[in-house]
């Protein structure tokens, strides 16, 4: 196992404003509470020391990590300017820079040419995406999004799914049954869209993971999709996964994109967590096929280090969000140039100041940086579990999540040649979830656990502790520390 020097702090997380941005916009406040001093000791004596502190460096179980500082104060003067994107009136120029801000990320991902994003971009006749309060809404976007397409009717539109509704549009276009396509470990996001979209769970039609990339995958879609068509059922979307929140998987991108295609399908990519890595040349590659999608989701929140809440649904088609335009006579107008007519959300923040800032400061390669960084940092984890004889790696980590689990000196070669009983299956994910809950009850280190369906087919989940790596402060010795402090915990369990 190669050995790692402590990994540097990225430019991202050393650029400062030390204050001077808010300091440049003395707006009023507005009243002064009179307990704001009570209220000051009630945050530092009760809040700060009962929240989880995310951006401790041996904090690596969630996708949730620190925020640099150059946010902070991009974040306070977005409060400042408390500027509202549903309409001009209420943005002003934060409108454009919304444009500009979801141009640029659009150009990232699609690649096109410099006279596609000169037009389209700010025509206000056209969106490439939107800017979202999360991924689930992103991804909720989308599938809306595609809906309103398969079921509108250009010679009527008053025969279109956005006026009938959606019975109604079925019956219109000859369709039986409406179903949308994912691997099995597609986010559960996918379902709440499924119900709030009146499609129902059982309509998301879940895919073996391990089937789809084998070399039966593309002929096993096709005729999915085939015999679907058949049936006079609509397959309204295939979900891509580029980066699972539970191990970091990619789905075989590029082969779902040209299947899509063949069938006249809409590919949307799931790329919350592993979208960001396109901002790197060295990385980018692990996301072959992203670029052919319909749409993407991107959470800003993630790999991006963006505050909570900051998400992106991108369109390939500049025509894709007029099918879902919904108009008034106060904002949202016809031919307006804000996008408000387009979002789910009315109301939104000026969310694009923060990614306008930190693209204009920190850049593409910043990014690049941070993230490759991390995917170094996953590597040598995972060489390091797998070097460690208590521990099993549950596979080479393609972006930066780790996913292992603690194996007792009795069951190691049991393990090795796959022979586990069922009663043995359970006692070691019981094993598991107590240490990774001791260790989160002591307080100085944290990974998180998930639960995989056992490869053998038998049906049975596996416990696996979770690591996910996107703390720049977190150095190789912190890593060796929290499997130090796992065989501690396990050793005091199973004496």
């Amino acid at each position: 196992m190669k050995t790692t020097a402590a990994i540097g702090i990225p430019k991202l997380f050393s650029c400062q404003f030390e204050g001077k941005l808010l300091d440049a916009f003395p707006f009023e406040q507005g009243y002064t509470p009179a307990s704001a001093e009570a209220y000051i000791d009630f945050v530092k004596q009760e809040l700060a020391p009962q929240i989880v502190n995310v951006a401790h460096p041996r904090y690596i179980g969630h996708m949730t990590g620190p925020v640099p500082p150059l946010m902070h104060e991009l974040h306070g003067c977005m409060a400042l300017f408390n500027q509202n994107l549903v309409k001009l009136e209420t943005s002003g120029m934060a409108t454009h820079i919304e444009r500009e801000v979801i141009g640029e990320l659009h150009r990232i991902f699609f690649q096109k040419g410099e006279e596609f994003y000169k037009y389209y971009t700010p025509d206000p006749d056209h969106c490439l995406g939107n800017i979202t309060s999360g991924g689930t809404l992103s991804n909720i976007t989308a599938l809306s999004y595609a809906l309103s397409k398969k079921l509108s009717n250009p010679k009527d539109p008053s025969a279109s799914i956005n006026n009938i509704g959606l019975l109604k549009s079925m019956v219109n276009k000859g369709y039986t049954d409406i179903v949308v396509l994912g691997t099995a470990h597609s986010h559960y996001s996918m379902n709440k869209a499924m119900r709030l979209l009146g499609l129902g769970y059982q309509s998301f039609i879940k895919i073996d993971p391990a089937i789809l990339k084998s070399a039966e995958g593309r002929g096993m879609l096709s005729g999915m999709m085939e015999n679907y068509k058949k049936a006079g059922t609509l397959v309204l979307a295939l979900i891509g996964v580029a980066g699972t929140t539970e191990a970091g998987i990619i789905d075989p991108l590029e082969m779902m994109a040209e299947v899509a295609v063949e069938h006249d399908v809409h590919f949307h990519v799931d790329a919350a967590f592993g979208g960001a890595f396109m901002f790197s040349d060295k990385l980018a590659d692990k996301l072959q096929g992203i670029t052919q999608a319909d749409s993407i989701t991107l959470c800003g929140h993630k790999q991006l280090y963006l505050p909570m809440g900051i998400s992106v649904c991108l369109f390939k088609s500049p025509e894709l969000a007029g099918y879902s335009e919904i108009n008034s006579h106060y904002q949202a107008r016809k031919g307006g140039i804000d996008l408000g007519k387009y979002t789910i959300e009315g109301s939104r923040p000026f969310s694009a100041f923060i990614i306008h800032g930190v693209l204009r400061l920190i850049g593409k390669e910043g990014y690049a940086e941070i993230l490759e960084s991390n995917h170094d940092r996953a590597r040598y984890f995972g060489e390091l579990v797998a070097a460690h004889g208590s521990f099993e790696l549950y596979n080479t980590p393609e972006l930066n999540i780790v996913l292992y689990r603690y194996v007792p000196t009795w069951l190691r070669t049991r393990v090795k040649k796959g022979t586990l009983s069922k009663t043995e299956q359970q006692e070691l994910n019981r094993l598991n979830v107590i240490i990774q809950k001791r260790q989160f009850d002591k307080g100085s280190s944290f990974v998180s656990y998930t639960e995989i369906p056992d490869t053998s087919g038998s049906g049975e989940r596996v416990v696996w502790l979770r690591a996910v790596l996107m703390n720049p402060y977190t150095s190789p010795q912190d890593l060796q520390e929290i499997l130090q402090e796992q065989e501690t915990i396990a050793a005091s369990v199973i004496l």
